[in-house]
């Protein structure tokens, strides 16, 4: 597949001598100009040069007919009876939701960091609270007597 205006798509034809003349000119051109298509040629080269070729090798007389006919007969089977196939769909598709259904309503576990940030935000709520309410602190001073007095009108 040509990407912007390389040859890479048409390396493997030029290396084998399959395009045709006028094609082929235009490959070596692109070659000549462009390091990066030579260096996928140069690859390419290195890698064939490694793998030896096979040898040619004459197919028996009637191989392709007998082939082609067996093809045509061979089926492939089901999993089973068709009742077995859905009970066996059906399980892993329960089976899936049920996993998805655990990810999904699994709370995500909070960094110990935010929890950190959660406490010292509550004592700082905790202290405002005592400085808007020092009417009240001053009350529990004489709550802090109260278990010290007498009741009236109880001798």
């Amino acid at each position: 597949m040509p990407q912007g205006n390389h040859i890479a798509d048409r390396l493997g034809a030029w290396m084998a001598g399959t395009l045709p003349p006028d094609e082929a000119g235009e490959v070596r051109r692109h070659l000549d100009s462009c390091p990066a298509c030579a260096e996928e040629r140069d690859l390419l080269r290195e890698g064939t040069s490694m793998v030896a070729p096979l040898p040619a090798v004459v197919p028996r007389l009637g191989f392709a007919p007998r082939a082609a006919a067996r093809a045509s007969e061979v089926r492939p089977r089901p999993l089973g009876a068709p009742w077995w196939r859905w009970a066996f769909g059906g399980g892993l598709t329960a089976a899936a939701v049920a996993a998805a259904a655990l990810l999904i309503a699994r709370p995500a576990p909070r960094a110990s960091g935010e929890e950190l940030i959660l406490a010292q935000r509550l004592e700082l709520f905790e202290d405002l609270n005592v400085v808007q309410n020092q009417d009240a602190l001053r009350d529990l001073e004489v709550v802090a007597v109260l278990h010290t007095l007498q009741p009236e009108g109880n001798p």
